[in-house]
């Protein structure tokens, strides 16, 4: 039987969208799913025969664990995979810096959706749509809403104001209970959100339990708000409804289906997109992308999604 391995050790956006093509490649043969430690618990929750692999090390070490395998498909691609993987035969992901520099300065083109060009990399054919096994689903005793907070990259994050107006909106209109997300470091953000909302019923989960957590929070949501980041795409691989605030990222960088439904901006911001992963400072000066998010639009946009 043929052992095959699959490669993406980061981001976590990166590796759910290569759920899709992990379990395609399971249908015919049992995969490896080589990734760092800390996005186990994703890997974990892609159906198929999938067994998850850490790499603790560099590219010798790699190096040495690639070497029992009969079909390696990287969708890394970096310096450690391509030293790793010298004199091997390698299905690789490649795509093109010259066509992201087009989309960043503004041209009026789109990059190929990623979860299918790693599904193309490993030459499969078929649903390239993330996929991750759900093993809970909202009791329906509440409707509940996560909205995440902060985030690596400034630029790309909701603004705190907004979040509360939003939190209290679901409240308020809907009778929503509201979770506040994100990693241990939004902590404080998500601390002072909730202090704001008042007596409403929303709380902070942020940095609890890791991703493992992570998941198990979202998949018992009935709709989540969230910049363009992991946890966003964790929702659409897990069939939960989820609305994407993009600010200073876009669509057209290719982290999205053609046909995605909850996308929501500010337009026009002819800056957008302004940098691959967000930025860490507008570049215009006048952070227009973030600054002119209406709460109350995006409260009934969201709510659209659930029609």
């Amino acid at each position: 039987m043929k052992q095959n391995l699959i490669i993406r050790l980061h981001s976590l956006g990166d590796v759910v969208l290569a759920s899709g093509t992990a379990h395609s490649m399971s249908q015919e043969n049992p995969v490896t799913f080589l990734s760092r430690p800390v996005y186990e618990p994703v890997i974990k929750r892609i159906p198929g025969d999938i067994k998850s692999m850490s790499l603790t090390g560099g590219w010798r070490e790699l190096r040495q664990i690639s070497a029992g395998f009969s079909t390696i498909v990287d969708l890394q691609n970096n310096t450690t995979t391509r030293l790793a993987l010298t004199g091997r035969r390698v299905n690789r992901f490649r795509f093109s810096r010259r066509k992201r520099r087009k989309v960043l300065l503004g041209a009026d083109t789109t990059l190929p959706w990623r979860a299918e060009e790693y599904l193309h990399a490993w030459g499969g054919k078929g649903n390239p749509d993330p996929v991750l096994e759900r093993l809970s689903k909202p009791s329906g005793d509440n409707f509940t809403v996560g909205i995440v907070a902060g985030g690596g990259w400034p630029m790309k994050t909701i603004p705190p104001g907004v979040v509360t107006e939003l939190a209290r909106l679901f409240c308020d209109v809907k009778g929503a209970r509201v979770l506040i997300l994100g990693d241990s470091n939004d902590l404080p953000l998500s601390e002072y959100i909730v202090e704001q909302t008042g007596y409403r019923d929303v709380a902070t989960v942020a940095g609890e339990g890791g991703i493992s957590e992570l998941i198990n929070r979202i998949e018992n949501l009935d709709l989540l708000v969230s910049p363009d980041s992991g946890p966003a795409h964790i929702a659409m691989a897990l069939g939960v409804p989820v609305q994407v605030v993009f600010t200073s990222t876009s669509p057209a960088l290719g982290f999205w289906s053609p046909d995605f439904k909850g996308s929501f901006m500010v337009n026009p911001i002819p800056c957008r997109p302004c940098h691959r992963h967000g930025g860490k400072k507008c570049s215009a000066g006048d952070e227009q992308c973030r600054k002119m998010l209406v709460p109350r639009e995006l409260f009934e946009a969201a709510l659209c999604l659930l029609q």
